[in-house]
């Protein structure tokens, strides 16, 4: 923990003024990180919040909004004494966003993209949408994509190379639905490592038209790459075979805090790739969003990392605490967010967990999250961090690549 101030309760208040002409929108509250226990409040009126302070998430604002006037906004944080083995920071250390959407829109993290055939001449890219519909009535809808490419500043280079085709569906109210489809991307650029490859990307553009109208559009960034771990040779990206050289990187950037930085960020992966760095491993907990979209710019491999912790203590007061109703809604929240990015290639359930001494039962709980990540995500394998092992222990029989720390 060293010796920076991180215990105690915070509170924020933000005065929001709402236009009138908002009046009938979906608004939500998007937080990056806040550490930790939040609770939200708007007008008085208690709204949600999450314990975990790493983990992104979403409470919904439109019951209690008051559109044509001035809104409070309170945020209480609670950040306990002997909760982490590092230093957590405190506060809000990451963006927060508000977001105003048409009542039928593109859900939060409402699209997975997946690349399951790649070839020089083509690849097959897979789609699938969340549309929420928070309005009162049934609707008819039509959701629509089209892919471009990225340039090196991630501004669209030329016309659609690829799009999918529309989906024509009936709504009823205050429901969501998932529609799927698939694109074919000619001679696609593939997402790779420096100096042999480059990491060039795609954005799909989803656009729902209601009644037809155009009332939603959603950009998902995107890499086209194949992805291999074989037991014998190691890892291969794009069939080229790739020597991880990587670091446990923590999020707090040392001697500037916790409070997320992105110039301070990329600076520090200039450092580690003119050192010959070329892999991330998100110690230990789910890193800012800004990290991994600097991760897929620059050319990283990243294992994220979701736990340090689960049901059996390290400190007093650290996650263990709401492991039992939490880790479902933390897991399911990181991979969601986080599983459109090419930098990507590998989910670690944990480190280092006191789980690792308590046989078949420890195993049975690493199976029930590496569940759930291939429930997500069944593109990319899951492991945890081991710094004991033995050639008869469950937990590492059931996860798909073994993790040896030291």
């Amino acid at each position: 923990m060293g010796r920076l101030p991180s215990a105690g309760v915070g509170w924020y208040r933000k005065k929001l003024n709402i236009p009138a002409a908002d009046a009938g929108k979906s608004i939500f509250l998007d937080v990056d990180g806040a550490m930790s226990y939040a609770t939200v409040w708007l007008n008085g009126r208690i709204v949600g919040g999450w314990p975990y302070g790493y983990a992104s998430w979403r409470v919904d604002l439109t019951p209690y909004v008051k559109p044509g006037g001035e809104n409070e906004l309170v945020i209480r944080l609670d950040n306990p004494p002997n909760s982490s083995r590092w230093y957590p920071g405190a506060g809000i250390y990451r963006n927060v966003w508000l977001v105003k959407n048409s009542p039928v829109h593109v859900g939060h993290w409402g699209t997975c993209l997946t690349t399951p055939e790649v070839s020089p001449v083509e690849a097959t890219v897979n789609l699938k949408v969340t549309v929420d519909n928070d309005s009162k009535q049934s609707v008819k809808i039509a959701v629509a994509t089209e892919i471009f490419p990225l340039d090196a500043n991630c501004r669209k280079a030329g016309p659609a190379v690829a799009s999918v085709a529309p989906v024509n569906l009936q709504m009823a109210a205050n429901t969501n639905a998932t529609v799927e489809g698939k694109a074919t991307v000619a001679k696609p650029k593939l997402w790779g490592l420096p100096p042999t490859q480059r990491p060039n990307r795609y954005v799909a553009v989803t656009t729902v038209s209601q009644d037809g109208k155009v009332v939603d559009s959603y950009e998902t960034p995107f890499g086209i790459r194949t992805l291999k771990f074989d037991p014998n040779q190691g890892v291969f990206v794009n069939g080229e075979r790739v020597e991880l050289k990587g670091v446990c990187d923590h999020h707090d950037l040392g001697a500037l805090g916790a409070a997320f930085n992105c110039r301070a960020a990329q600076r520090q992966l200039e450092m580690l790739m003119e050192m010959g760095c070329n892999a991330l491993r998100t110690s230990h907990n789910p890193p800012a969003p800004e990290l991994l979209e600097l991760a897929d710019q620059m050319g990283f491999l990243v294992m994220d990392e979701t736990f340090d912790v689960w049901a059996r203590q390290k400190t007093p007061l650290d996650y263990h605490l709401v492991f039992p109703d939490w880790h479902k809604q933390d897991l399911r929240a990181q991979v969601r967010r986080d599983r459109n990015h090419p930098s990507v290639i590998i989910w670690s359930i944990g480190n280092e967990v006191g789980e690792q001494y308590t046989g078949e039962e420890g195993a049975a709980l690493a199976k029930r999250l590496c569940d759930i990540v291939h429930e997500e995500d069944p593109t990319r394998p899951a492991t945890s961090a081991m710094n004991f092992a033995k050639p008869d222990m469950p937990l590492p029989a059931v996860l798909d690549v073994i993790g040896l720390n030291y």
